[in-house]
């Protein structure tokens, strides 16, 4: 026989199975708790909030030589896309958002003082299909949010 949970333990349950909550405080004012589910118990504390969730693009983050990478890797695609050559096309800042594959919300330095956002889809791996360019955003300033485009 286990021990039941005292306030604030975690239960890790995957399946809503009955524990025994020996927490001090009534529940509902009255009645002191004393069986309800691990995924209902008032006393659990709440998960950790997750760093990315699925369908939510994530938090902006600086360029890493992967988002770099990706960046080049479509660079021609937006060059024909606006008809001229980029002297700069360096990478600062960017999202991800897991879809079925992963976008990727890149702000790109073009020029001195010219930005563009570019939205980049990168395919599941067993889908074997190249990066590509799926939007891009012109006449950005550097210190212009990177949003959903």
């Amino acid at each position: 026989m286990t021990a039941a949970p005292g306030p604030g333990a975690r239960l890790r349950s995957t399946t809503p199975a009955s524990v025994r909550c020996s927490a001090s405080v009534r529940c509902s004012g009255s009645v002191r708790c004393s069986r309800v589910t691990a995924a209902r118990c008032p006393h659990a504390p709440a998960p950790p909030a997750a760093e990315m969730m699925c369908g939510a693009p994530s938090a902006t983050q600086p360029a890493t030589a992967e988002t770099q990478a990706i960046a080049d890797k479509v660079k021609s695609q937006l060059e024909e896309k606006e008809n001229k050559k980029f002297p700069v096309f360096k990478a600062l800042e960017f999202k991800s958002q897991l879809v079925a594959g992963k976008n990727y919300f890149i702000k790109v330095q073009v020029d001195e003082d010219d930005f563009m956002h570019i939205r980049v889809f990168e395919s599941l791996p067993h889908e074997n299909k190249p990066v590509a360019l799926t939007s891009y955003q012109t006449n950005k300033g550097r210190h212009d949010e990177l949003t959903y485009l």
